[in-house]
């Protein structure tokens, strides 16, 4: 699963590989479209490059919309995405001038364009909400492809009742959980030398009988809140801080308590889980394999030590699965190393000026009087006191800032060309960049690369 937002190829191979394996071993193949989360990474990364310099355009999807779910993100008419399409056409455009990649950008102003008229066709339709927009224009390249998957929102899998369950046995279990995972991440943060604690994850709050679950709350098309529970005798109370939204009875039995849930979301109430939750239910109560990417992979070692304690059994294992595949965009061939061999060189000119002069400036006497001046204090000075060396490493300072200026014309060549191939390191960047969507990439690359990958597994 992932956020339903413009997929580059290292995410969109988490599709291909679900479909794949569907096909090698039976079963269902399902993409958890997350659109739980807040709609702050609909990002569309497009190319900017000239002779003299290269970056990353950025344009937003969804504008002023950073703490609202996707889920809640819905169009009155197109003409955003008619704006979202041109900002997009416009960024491309600056790289006609670029008669080598010309051809290229071309292209892929053509695969975008196709995209976005996916999406005009299934507005059309009378889809209007983000979530299903980009569904459907990602689906309809994956048809190219053959991939056969089910698309299920994270919204649709929290009206179950088996999420209800879950839901249920965290509330009444909100204080050890909350300490279980607290002390999880501490040791996390220590293995890894973190000190914030903001990092990888912050702390869920424990005051009195307030206490903080891993969960989302919010009224239907407002921004998402924390989500706490209150206890009062016998009462569970949920509340997103400001007001309560429901109570739950300890005394009575879970069907009851998840009825009172379901009328809760009837209301307009949502409840989402966040991330180690959402990866917690999604392993243990919703799939067989659970597909991960690098990032959850890496995050989700904490998920396997909250379900050891809490739930008290060793977690699912899970996959993990990452591509990184560039643009047809050629890069020039150049390693840091080069960048940090120029520097070292320019480091040493400015101590050691005098074997970077040319024979003409060596045989300059102002300049041989200098040289060995240096010579004669850098070979005394391992017999002198402490006020003698810092007298001569003082002067030695001096005589180096004055054949410096002797050797200007090497100094200004060097700098000119750590500027070059700093401007080429950083065109290189822009060209290895693997976050540009998969609606820019040529369909036969893409292909050529996703038809293939598994071949040899």
């Amino acid at each position: 699963g992932h956020e339903p937002i413009l997929y580059h190829p290292g995410i969109w191979i988490k599709n291909h590989l679900a479909h794949y394996l569907v096909k090698k071993l039976g079963g269902i193949s399902v993409n958890m479209i997350v659109d739980n989360d807040a709609c702050n990474m609909g990002l569309m990364y497009v190319p900017i490059l000239s002779k003299i310099s290269a970056s990353v355009g950025k344009v937003a999807f969804v504008k002023n919309k950073d703490h609202v779910a996707c889920e809640e993100i819905v169009f009155d008419d197109f003409e955003p995405i008619l704006q979202f399409k041109e900002e997009v056409i416009d960024l491309l455009s600056k790289n006609i001038l670029r008669e080598d990649i010309k051809t290229t950008i071309e292209d892929m102003q053509v695969m975008f364009g196709q995209f976005i008229n996916r999406i005009g066709e299934c507005y059309q339709q009378g889809c209007s909400d983000m979530v299903g927009l980009l569904t459907a224009a990602r689906r309809s390249l994956e048809e190219d492809f053959g991939i056969e998957n089910l698309e299920v929102p994270v919204s649709w899998m929290c009206d179950t009742d088996g999420f209800y369950h879950f839901l249920l046995h965290i509330l009444y279990e909100s204080e050890r959980f909350a300490k279980i995972y607290n002390e999880i991440l501490a040791e996390y943060r220590g293995i890894h030398k973190i000190r914030s604690k903001a990092n990888p994850l912050p702390d869920l709050k424990i005051m009195g009988n307030l206490i903080e679950i891993p969960f989302w709350v919010w009224k239907a098309g407002g921004q998402r809140a924390k989500c706490y529970r209150v206890n009062e005798g016998e009462d569970i109370k949920i509340t997103d801080g400001a007001d309560i939204l429901v109570i739950l009875k300890k005394n009575e039995g879970a069907m009851e308590n998840l009825s009172r849930l379901k009328v809760l979301m009837e209301t307009g109430i949502k409840i989402r889980p966040r991330a180690i939750t959402m990866t917690m239910f999604s392993r243990m109560f919703f799939s067989d394999v659970f597909i991960h990417g690098m990032g959850g992979a890496k995050y989700d070692t904490i998920t396997d030590e909250i379900i050891k304690e809490f739930f008290g059994i060793d977690p699912p294992g899970f996959v993990t699965i990452s591509a990184t595949l560039f643009l047809p965009l050629d890069d020039y061939g150049l390693d840091i190393k080069v960048l940090q061999e120029l520097q070292r060189t320019d480091s040493d000119m400015c101590y050691n000026p005098e074997r970077y002069a040319s024979k003409e400036t060596q045989s300059e006497p102002a300049f041989m009087n200098r040289v060995k001046e240096k010579q004669r204090l850098l070979k005394i000075m391992g017999v002198s006191n402490a006020d003698e060396k810092r007298r001569y490493f003082r002067r030695i300072k001096e005589l180096n800032k004055l054949m410096l200026t002797q050797i200007n014309p090497e100094l200004k060549k060097k700098r000119k060309e750590i500027n070059t191939i700093r401007g080429k390191l950083a065109y290189n960047e822009v060209v290895r960049f693997r976050e540009y969507p998969i609606c820019l990439y040529p369909t036969k690359m893409l292909k050529d690369y996703l038809l293939n990958v598994f071949s040899r597994v």
